[in-house]
């Protein structure tokens, strides 16, 4: 009984705990007057529970706090995250506990840190540094709108993990968040001490002006402590979960002096590129197609964001383009997004002359500069000449009285000719016409099959032929054959167009084509081998001999 009663005690403790607020810190150890976050999260909260952080108040100053409403995935199940981000300065070096926190009477765990002081510091031993921490920065705090921030996020490690590590997924409201590459691993020595490194890199396209802040991550993972000499044990596992700090950014708005009308493309750099096949320099055949490849590529752009290059005019007599579909392609790597567009067309040129495509100019925001750049393909000349055969000039059918005029009765006699050919090939295109409709019906039986009476297979199996069904075919079928005195594989034996119909009707019935199955040509199988053996009987009948080999 006493077991049980503490079996109970534990289940009854246990809920509370599972139910509790999350808590972790993105740092573990601090030095003097550095800062720490404290994030904590829960599945209960409402929109009006509040946070009482007077717990916090005797050991630590609060800087800052914020909350934020997240969705997140849990057991399979999307759930609403409440989280608070707690901005923190201890206000005494050595140990120093974060007390538990009360929400809605869950507790969050108590968290321990250490505060080193200054002479600490100084004589700090490398080995005593913390064996997990996270670093976390962009490449600039006040982006453009739409322009790219590159955020690399760094876990350093001074202990080995076990290959359990996660990192949670980085999703901003208000922002386009892309992943450049799988996460890195490499070595650095830090104070004289190895530590491993594990990098991971984003690319960020805020949509809007204003403050944006980049939420923090968590990392949880397995480390493994060195034993200490006091202890028997090999290693000790601890299970650690470390967020990187979040970082606040300012995006500013479009600049006043950007061209107005003008797609926004703010960029480290921006190239244009062209190809033409042939040369257009060399003298060109009126008519003759030239392919023209145009290519723009953004450093710090998506392929998504770029323009569309055409420079030709639909309303332009002289020239025709006529375009492909543009190919689009992002190329990733550690400074960022390279967006690259492709566009390929053919120009025809429909007269002789000289002819001028017209420059291309693409007007985009240098993010490095800070200023208004245009990158510009020059206009192209093209000299084309006409071909060798010329038209013959229209004739003049203005001509002077007693003027000779050739005799167009021929033509006349031609045409008429023509005409009647053509009036005689719809009539056997009708007449054809009319016998395949007669064909795709399935005519009546010129020896009457008996249809019409009551419990016969082939009235069964003429409405499945008729309707397209294999499966009620195939059952009718059966039928109509034990009628005869035999099975389909003897009947299929002797009658060969029965056994081609037949194939056809297994192989859609096992799923050995894909095609739709149709009923005629099995219809028309039956219908000859009924009329055979009709008529076999008749003339059995009439003192005939039976045949040699019966159905077997």
């Amino acid at each position: 009984m006493r077991q049980l009663f503490l079996i109970l005690v534990l289940l009854c403790t246990s809920a509370p705990l599972q139910a509790a607020l999350q808590a972790s810190v993105n740092r573990t150890q601090l030095e003097p007057e550095q800062t720490l976050e404290l994030t904590l999260e829960s599945t209960l909260a409402s929109r009006d529970d509040q946070l009482d952080l007077t717990p916090l108040q005797e050991h630590f100053e609060v800087l800052d706090d914020r909350r934020l409403s997240l969705v997140s995935q849990i057991n399979g199940r999307t759930v609403p995250v409440t989280r608070w981000v707690i901005e923190l300065r201890p206000l005494r070096s050595g140990f120093v506990v974060i007390p538990p926190l009360t929400l809605r009477g869950d507790h969050s765990e108590p968290v321990s840190l250490r505060v080193l002081t200054a002479e600490q510091l100084a004589n700090a031993d490398p080995a005593n540094q913390a064996p997990v921490f996270i670093n976390a920065e962009v490449d600039t705090r006040n982006p453009y709108v739409q322009a790219q921030v590159l955020l690399t996020l760094r876990i350093f490690h001074s202990v080995s993990l076990y290959d359990d590590s996660t990192l949670s997924g980085l999703d901003i409201p208000d922002a386009r968040v892309e992943a450049l590459s799988a996460p890195k691993t490499y070595e650095r020595t830090l104070d004289g001490v190895v530590h491993g490194v594990i990098e991971i890199r984003y690319a960020i396209y805020p949509q809007r002006s204003g403050p944006l802040e980049i939420p923090s991550q968590l990392f949880s993972a397995t480390a493994l402590q060195p034993r200490e000499a006091s202890s028997n044990s090999g290693h000790n596992a601890r299970f650690v979960q470390l967020r990187s700090p979040s970082l606040q950014l300012e995006v500013r708005p479009v600049p006043d002096s950007y061209p107005a009308d003008t797609p926004w493309l703010p960029a480290r750099q921006v190239r244009l590129s062209q190809n033409w096949q042939p040369d257009p320099n060399q003298e060109l055949q009126r008519g003759e197609p030239l392919t023209r490849t145009l290519s723009i590529q953004a450093d710090g752009l998506t392929a998504s964001q770029l323009p569309e290059l055409s420079a030709l005019s639909d309303s332009d007599d002289d020239l025709r383009q006529y375009s492909d579909q543009p190919q689009l392609e992002n190329q990733l790597s550690d400074s960022g997004i390279l967006g690259l567009r492709q566009e390929s067309s053919a120009v025809v040129t429909r007269h002789a002359g000289r002819f001028e495509i017209p420059a291309i100019r693409v007007q985009w925001w240098n993010t490095q500069t800070d200023q208004l750049e245009t990158s510009e393909l020059a206009a192209v000349q093209l000299n084309v000449r006409g071909n060798g055969n010329a038209p013959p000039p229209p004739p003049d059918w203005n001509l002077p009285p007693g003027a000779d005029a050739s005799p167009n009765w021929p033509w006349q006699l031609l045409s008429a000719a023509l005409f009647c050919a053509l009036l005689a090939a719809l009539h056997l295109l009708r007449t054809a016409r009319r016998e395949l409709n007669a064909l795709q019906q399935l005519d009546e039986d010129s020896v009457s099959l008996e249809t019409d009476q009551p419990d016969n297979p082939l009235a069964d199996l003429q409405t499945a032929c008729r309707h397209n069904r294999p499966a009620e075919a195939r059952k009718a079928l059966e039928h109509w054959a034990k009628r005869q005195d035999s099975d389909l594989i003897s009947l299929s034996h002797t009658y060969p167009v029965l056994a081609d119909a037949l194939d056809e009707l297994n192989a859609c019935l096992f799923g050995q084509i894909d095609s739709t199955w149709r009923g005629k040509p099995l219809w028309r199988a039956v219908r000859k081998v009924t009329q055979t053996r009709q008529r076999e009987a008749e003339a059995l009948g009439e003192g005939g001999i039976e045949p040699l080999y019966p159905d077997v």
